[in-house]
Parts: C-alpha cells; sequence; structure tokens
C-alpha cells in the first residue's frame, strides 16, 4: 500500500473527522429529537440538510483564522 507523506497528516485526519463529526452529529441530534414511531432517516437526512451548509460555511472562516494564529502567534519562527 502506498503511503502519504508526513505533510498530508492533518488534511488527512480532517478529511476523516469532519464528515464522521457531521453526519454523526446530526444523527444524535435527530434521533434525540425524533417523536415516538418516527421515521429516522427522513429525519438524519433533514439534519444534514440543515447543518452541512451552515457547518462548511463556519469551516472555512474558521479554518484560516485558526491557521493564522497558530503559525502567527503560538509557533516559533521557522530558522532560516
Amino acid at each position: 500500500m502506498k503511503k502519504f507523506d508526513r505533510k498530508f497528516q492533518y488534511p488527512l485526519m480532517a478529511s476523516m473527522v469532519l464528515p464522521t463529526m457531521l453526519f454523526g452529529m446530526s444523527g444524535i441530534m435527530a434521533f434525540r429529537n425524533l417523536p415516538v414511531g418516527g421515521d429516522f432517516f427522513s429525519a438524519w437526512g433533514a439534519a444534514i440538510v440543515q447543518v452541512i451548509p451552515s457547518a462548511l460555511l463556519l469551516l472555512a472562516v474558521v479554518a484560516p483564522t485558526v491557521r493564522i494564529f497558530v503559525t502567527k502567534v503560538l509557533l516559533k519562527p521557522e530558522q532560516v
């Protein structure tokens, strides 16, 4: 099996964790609010439709902001 370089560690982790969290949290939210005898999959689908667009927009704003904060404030400058 061909393996990826270390520089891809964080994008790979994010690409696996983000969908799991979005679909999992939508499923949990749908299950907790499901009326007795309700259809789980239709409620889950509705929850996904409500959550995904705002979550992706939030990701588009938060990810660059966090990256700038980490590189400018928390990490030491690179030694050349």
